[in-house]
């Protein structure tokens, strides 16, 4: 193996505890996971299994209270202070929610221009050329001066899909991204995230829908804060098998 290849994403032992009036609450129990440059992977699981906990220890959104995260080589936890990991996640990372999460008061071009303007990348004249470039990409040419409201949600979930890639991230993290969008619009942002994949991403996705890790190249599934099973662990024991016999 290349001696400088490094996993886009290790985590070792994470545990996470939430405390409350009733006591503690441990949504991660240990997980071990290692997630390689250029995966397309979908996360499943019945809510509360710790789906989301997940991914806000990738995004560095929450504090694992046990363990280590290491994303592109870098432990985002272990002496990095808030404001360190709020300025690699704004350069290293693109989030895409379940509800968008667009700025309604701002065109399309505009919300996709600003994550640029906060992690201060790319020259400012840059910036609105760049955008729509981008929302061009996926398919909004004609929309970059409308406001959110103005066009349908599954319109909104692309443009929130160019506001990830704005800062050219390696990593996409999405949280349910087709939840709340048909299945025609559902299958438009999976071509979005496969084309992304294609060309390089690596791409951590949650998603309640069966169908949709079809299209995914590895599939986890965690409960009760554990992963339980993963797909590229079974698709390893059916070559074993197959080289035996």
């Amino acid at each position: 193996m290349d001696s400088n290849h490094r996993p886009m994403i290790e985590m070792q032992e994470v545990v996470k505890t939430f405390k409350n009036a009733a006591g503690e609450f441990t949504a991660l129990r240990g997980v071990n996971l290692c997630i390689e440059p250029g995966e397309f992977i979908s996360i499943v699981g019945k809510s509360g299994s710790g789906k989301s906990t997940l991914l806000n220890m990738i995004t560095g959104i929450d504090h694992p209270s046990k363990g280590q995260v290491v994303i592109g080589g870098k432990d985002i936890y272990t002496g990095v202070t808030e404001s360190q990991r709020s300025r690699w996640r704004g350069r290293n990372l693109g989030i895409v929610f379940q509800f968008f999460q667009l700025m309604p008061m701002l065109t399309l071009v505009e919300n996709v221009m600003l994550p640029m303007d906060l992690a201060e990348m790319y020259d400012f004249d840059e910036r609105p050329e760049r955008a729509r470039g981008l929302l061009t990409l996926v398919g909004l040419e004609k929309y970059v001066n409308k406001l959110p409201v103005l066009v349908s949600a599954g319109q909104q979930q692309s443009a929130a899909i160019a506001r990830a890639l704005a800062c050219d991230p390696p990593l996409l993290v999405a949280d349910e991204p087709t939840g709340n969008l048909d299945s025609k619009s559902a299958n438009s942002i999976m071509d979005l995230f496969e084309e992304q994949s294609r060309r390089g991403k690596t791409i951590v996705m949650v998603t309640h829908d069966p169908s949709l890790t079809e299209r995914t190249s590895r599939t986890l599934v965690i409960s009760d804060g554990l992963l339980v099973k993963d797909s590229r662990a079974d698709l390893d024991q059916d070559k074993g098998k197959r080289k035996v016999s």
